[in-house]
């Protein structure tokens, strides 16, 4: 008999605990929210492919070493430092023609490199275009990632909690604690901002008009919903 009014002690303990638990958790309440921050595009990212094909694998090499060695002249004449270059690692493979049964060796690398100053960028390409490099790219970017991520969180958070508080004023509760955070990698956009100033001398390349990096955060947020 004491050991079943024991467990009908125990029950009634865990029943009310759990009740009164639930009742200070509130309801669960999930947002997903967005936030984005712009900051200034500073530098230029400039990516650009070598290659050459000859039927003679060695000869192949030898004039990728060649091209190699006149791109990596023409960078440091910019001014462009060892830190801010990266690239891939040189590849070669054999290619058949099935029309006239041809072999040829083909050589691949990528070259990647940043410029930060804009005033080079024209220069620069037309020194390409010149020593036959017709294969790049270029797009936009920024040194201050961290401060744009930062700062998209922080907006991504705030709307977030505005969200909460219009359901919460709606449905007569107030906000408790949050139950869980959770959010992606920051996404990145280049943003255009081709509308001239007035000030802008009128004979200016569109270059120097300032552009923008749009950083964009997304955040799941576990909200508590209790009574007021």
């Amino acid at each position: 008999m004491k050991t079943q009014q024991f467990f009908i002690y125990i029950f009634l303990l865990l029943f009310v605990g759990n009740t009164f638990a639930q009742k200070n958790e509130g309801i669960k309440f999930t947002v997903n929210a967005t936030g984005s921050f712009d900051v200034i595009a500073d530098i230029i990212n400039i990516s650009m492919n070598i290659g050459v094909e000859n039927t003679d694998p060695q000869k192949a090499f030898d004039e990728h070493k060649a091209r190699e060695q006149k791109i990596i002249k023409l960078i440091k004449k910019y001014g462009i430092l060892d830190e801010d270059i990266s690239y891939s690692l040189f590849k070669i493979s054999k290619y058949q023609d099935y029309r006239d049964k041809s072999v040829s060796f083909k050589t691949n690398q990528t070259i990647q490199f940043v410029l930060k100053d804009f005033d080079k960028y024209v220069p620069l390409q037309i020194d390409l275009l010149k020593n036959g490099f017709y294969e790049f790219s270029s797009s936009f970017s920024t040194s201050k990632n961290k401060e744009g991520h930062e700062k998209s969180v922080k907006n991504a958070l705030r709307n977030a909690r505005e969200e909460a508080e219009l359901y919460a004023n709606n449905l007569n509760l107030k906000i408790g604690k949050i139950v869980s955070v959770s959010s992606n990698n920051p996404v990145i956009y280049p943003r255009n901002d081709l509308m001239l100033k007035a000030s802008m001398d009128p004979e200016a390349s569109l270059i120097n008009i300032s552009q923008h990096i749009t950083i964009t955060t997304n955040v799941n947020v576990v909200y508590s919903f209790i009574e007021q």
